[in-house]
């Protein structure tokens, strides 16, 4: 081969690497440049994010008056560290405050109503507002269904559809203990986890605050899925997607240390983390033998129906206490002998009383029949002739 062949090849072989270094060097700066918008943008977002948060932090930490109606008495109360973080710690305060000794309520006067709304959360109250203190009457309890925002409508069984209140409380029998008393809330409330969280948590968050790093504990993550699992079976034993991201939500927007960098909003990991957990917990339920995780085991199902995801029972539309364990100290044989005791005073007048009492026993045992049994309406009728008494259904429909 010629020295000019060589000498040609040698300019052709520079040329190309010349290019091809061009084109890599524009490639990688167009890379890092992009890198660096998204770094800039995710800064801009964090900056915000942790802005809100300080602005939020200080107007709940400044001081705040109420105006305060107290039947026919009007006063007025000062705290100085900000609202409190929940109704329940604002009744505390309130009742201590005005030495209220009887179990109270709390309404608010909305401003855009002109009217008094049940207190569900603090987060609705501000400087200067009226609240109203409603007095519950012994055995009675106030029971709020708020709004739900986001039903599922891709779920085996529909988000629960919340039923409409209005300015007065809506009041009925104090059901007992072990049954649920509220649908699922429009803003979940995060519950207080162990000491050892919530130090870990309160030091995070302040860390976040100062340099945006995260708290990624093992141990306080085990620990807060297990207490939010407990708090959701509160409301409901099958969460559904949407509720599930809203536990998640309200959970790092209560502690933003909790966010996950990697995740388009935050929190998905926390979404998937809880799905499991709760199917966890209804395994450990189950072996506590609960009637409402108990009645989806394969051996208390249909043959045709023998698969774990087939023909899940669970609450419908604005049911709550769908399927509650029989009250303390009942058995099945127990229930029985009051069932009949309940027809014998059925045939006879001026039992209301007795027969309300008796019939509010044996809720659970009437559930269990219509969930489980699938009963006609002839032979229910039958076995519950009191259940279809004008009293018990007007009792019912309130």
């Amino acid at each position: 081969m010629s020295n000019v062949t060589l000498q040609s090849l040698k300019t052709f072989i520079n040329q190309r690497l010349a290019v091809a270094v061009d084109e890599i060097s524009a490639l990688l700066e167009t890379t890092i440049t992009n890198y660096e918008e998204e770094i800039n943008r995710q800064r801009k977002m964090l900056e915000d994010e942790r802005s809100e948060f300080l602005i939020s932090k200080a107007a709940m930490q400044q001081a705040v008056r109420f105006r305060v109606i107290i039947d026919h008495d009007i006063r007025k109360i000062t705290f100085q560290t900000g609202i409190p973080s929940s109704v329940e710690d604002l009744i505390k305060v309130l009742k201590q405050a005005f030495s209220i000794t009887t179990d109270i309520g709390l309404q608010y006067k909305d401003a855009d109503f002109d009217d008094f709304f049940t207190l569900t959360t603090t987060t609705d109250l501000k400087d200067k507002d009226t609240l109203k203190v409603v007095h519950v009457p012994p055995g009675i309890v106030i029971t709020t269904v708020p709004q739900e925002r986001n039903p599922d409508t891709s779920d085996v069984s529909s988000a629960d559809v919340p039923l409409s209140v209005d300015s007065q409380d809506t009041v009925i029998p104090s059901p007992p203990a072990t049954e649920r008393q509220s649908l699922w809330p429009a803003i979940f409330p995060i519950p207080s986890f162990s000491y050892n969280t919530e130090m870990a948590l309160r030091q995070g968050n302040e860390k976040y605050l100062k340099d945006g790093t995260l708290l990624t504990s093992p141990c306080v993550k085990s620990d807060i899925l297990e207490r939010l699992a407990e708090a959701m079976f509160s409301y409901t034993a099958y969460p559904n997607d949407p509720q599930r991201a809203a536990v998640a939500q309200s959970l790092i927007e209560k502690h933003p240390c909790l966010r996950e960098p990697g995740s388009h909003n935050g929190c998905y990991g926390w979404q998937q983390s809880l799905k499991y957990k709760c199917g966890n917990y209804r395994n450990k339920l189950k072996a506590h033998g609960n009637p409402e995780v108990l009645i989806n085991t394969l051996k208390h199902k249909q043959d045709g129906d023998r698969k774990p995801a087939k023909n899940i029972k669970k609450p419908r539309k604005s049911e709550v206490n769908y399927l509650p364990p029989h009250p303390a100290g009942e058995t099945e044989d127990s229930l029985e002998n009051m069932r009949l005791e309940l027809i014998a005073a059925n045939k006879t007048k001026g039992n209301g009383l007795m027969i309300n009492d008796m019939m509010s026993r044996t809720y659970s045992c009437r559930r269990r029949e219509v969930v489980g049994q699938s009963m006609q309406v002839a032979e229910f009728k039958e076995r519950w002739p009191a259940l279809f008494d004008p009293l018990q259904v007007n009792k019912l429909i309130k």
